[in-house]
């Protein structure tokens, strides 16, 4: 005995329809998905490059009130024309100070030396291969101006853009900034 069926002929067509509207659905909604897990990834990845440049641009202020605080120091021509602030190691034309300024009295050189190194031991501590130089002019008639740089390693997120691949890369960045102690 053969049974048939009852369902006019429009319904019997459309019976597996819905299954693969559905299918085709999650799959639009997963690539969204994607993409929006993707965005994430990216922002978190942008909000620590941002943090490390707002501590640069921090530890610059820092630098430039300590020396604003110690014009005795930076306004004459003992002041060193740069000096390199690699954790508390200076280089060039300062000597490290053994002194703790912070709990003692010091002299104006000594001041100096100090706020460089704590400076200098901030930014390594606080910054990837962060270390920092100042470069002061004296002109003769005009007041010292400083330029102070710091400098750190932060990881970047390229893209190739005709192969779709990606890579994460270390690349040296810095900032600068000008002050007239």
């Amino acid at each position: 005995m053969i049974i048939k069926s009852k369902l006019p002929m429009s319904q019997k067509s459309s019976q597996g329809f819905t299954l693969i509207e559905v299918l085709i659905a999650l799959l639009i909604i997963s690539f969204g998905l994607l993409g929006v897990a993707g965005m994430q990834a990216m922002s978190v990845g942008n909000t620590a490059v941002a943090e490390q440049r707002s501590i640069a641009a921090m530890q610059a202020s820092s630098i430039a009130a300590a020396m604003s605080a110690n014009e005795g120091y930076w306004q004459t021509p003992s002041a060193p024309g740069t000096v390199t602030a690699i954790g508390s190691t200076l280089s060039g034309g300062m000597s490290t100070t053994s002194s703790n300024c912070a709990s003692s009295v010091c002299t104006a050189p000594q001041m100096a030396a100090y706020d460089l190194q704590t400076w200098g031991a901030t930014l390594q501590s606080a910054l990837p291969n962060g270390y920092g130089t100042i470069n002061c002019l004296q002109p003769s008639n005009a007041p010292v101006t400083c330029q102070v740089y710091i400098y750190w390693s932060e990881k970047a997120y390229a893209q190739n853009q005709a192969s779709g691949a990606s890579a994460t890369a270390s690349s040296q960045f810095d900032f600068e900034m000008e002050v007239q102690p």
